[in-house]
């Protein structure tokens, strides 16, 4: 059964941790509202309202005289690249819904087709490119300057770095990389890959801020047509599959490039360096409040009051197990030196040159003798311990004339 005390004191450790848990507990809630979800049908959708879709993104594109075409089949879309002779840019804001295989596709449009990835994974970079690797992924979209050697666009600071891309080891092809990592562009196979860290520049939400809606526009206004995939759930596998018509017949698919990043992505999430450095804080706050002060040990007085033989047989009991036999016998002449001092009318911290003359002239005993039960060396053996312990307790008995009360109070 558990006592009171016992429960206090496990909400004295739990208490300081829960404010650490709450608030972490609110940031994950928060983070996971406010992310926007490829699921949702407006999500970057060129008829999509809401904080989440792209119509005003459409119409500004229309207004610079680009034509969309929307599709919601990846196959399509691919076949609809056809006649546009490489003057189309393939916009694909939810490259995780592809059917399987789909994106070793990409390699094979016609040439001069821009395809702009949103946020692929390291998975989906490496089947789409050759070049180019995920290096990692930010908790919240970051905010970064364009980059003097930057030419894809002329926009200013945008919020595109959440996850970043860089350049694999031993890669042929040149990665022209802006925005810290957020935003890269490769040529492979004919066809100009851009890979765009964050959903954030195309999200009606996010349009205004920074300079996102110029660098959304600069990316899919540089080819006169515009295909749009517009996809919110996986594509099933086609029951066939078959050669996509746009594939040129004597385009051999290359090789994949085995290479690593340079970096390596990290198998962790970037946010959780953060909560095991909360945890670590929350961690020192505890010891901090368990803690009663810092420094060595110091003595204290007892909260309640014990017997003095009880505490010392405890204690004789503890040095007893380490073979202490020092401390042992200077615990009970401490003991009994107090009380002799008090039995003589002296202060209980009275030092040998004044206690032992005392304590010759209450018992007539040899100072020499009375000074080597007091203030002897220490015992090198459990008897030696055990005939000193007889003789205080005697000494005690003879100059206070009556026995040691076990039961009496310190």
């Amino acid at each position: 059964m558990t006592s009171p005390t016992q429960r206090r004191r496990r909400w004295r450790l739990v208490l300081p941790i829960l404010p650490v848990l709450a608030l972490i507990t609110y940031s994950v809630t928060a983070h996971m509202v406010e992310e926007p979800s490829p699921s949702d049908p407006a999500y970057l959708a060129p008829a999509g309202a809401g904080p989440d879709g792209a119509a005003g993104l459409a119409e500004r594109l229309r207004a610079r005289g680009v034509t969309i075409r929307t599709f919601t089949d990846s196959d399509d879309a691919f076949e609809a690249l056809g006649p546009t002779r490489g003057d189309a840019t393939l916009f694909v804001p939810s490259p995780g819904f592809l059917y399987r295989g789909q994106l070793d596709w990409l390699r094979w449009l016609p040439d001069r087709v821009r395809v702009v990835l949103v946020e692929p994974d390291a998975a989906q970079v490496t089947a789409a490119v050759d070049a180019v690797g995920a290096t990692g992924r930010r908790w919240a979209t970051g905010v970064a300057a364009r980059g003097a050697d930057c030419g894809l666009t002329e926009a200013g600071p945008a919020a595109v770095v959440r996850t970043r891309y860089g350049r694999l080891e031993d890669a042929r092809a040149v990665v022209e990389s802006c925005y810290d990592g957020g935003l890269v562009r490769v040529f492979e196979h004919g066809k100009e890959f851009v890979l765009v860290g964050s959903a954030d520049p195309f999200r009606a939400e996010r349009a205004a801020e920074h300079d996102n809606a110029a660098l959304a526009l600069d990316l899919l206004s540089a080819k006169s047509t515009l295909i749009w995939l517009d996809l919110h759930e996986r594509e099933p596998v086609p029951p066939q599959p078959s050669k996509s018509p746009v594939v040129r017949d004597d385009y051999d698919p290359p090789s994949r490039n085995d290479a690593k990043p340079a970096g390596g992505p990290s198998p962790f999430p970037d946010w959780l360096f953060w909560v095991v450095l909360t945890l670590l804080a929350a961690t020192l706050t505890v010891m901090l409040a368990r803690g009663r002060r810092l420094g060595p040990p110091v003595p204290e007085a007892l909260p309640v009051e014990v017997p003095g033989a009880e505490t010392a047989a405890g204690r004789g009991r503890l040095y007893r197990r380490v073979r202490a036999r020092g401390p042992a016998l200077e615990t009970l002449r401490a003991t009994a030196r107090r009380r002799l001092a008090v039995a003589l009318d002296l202060p209980a911290a009275t030092g040998p040159e004044t206690l032992l003359p005392a304590l010759q002239a209450r018992t007539g005993d040899d100072p020499r003798r009375l000074g080597e039960i007091l203030y002897g060396p220490p015992p090198q053996t459990d008897q030696e311990l055990h005939d000193r312990a007889v003789e205080l307790r005697r000494l005690v008995e003879h100059v206070t004339a009556r026995p040691v009360n076990e039961g009496e109070h310190r």
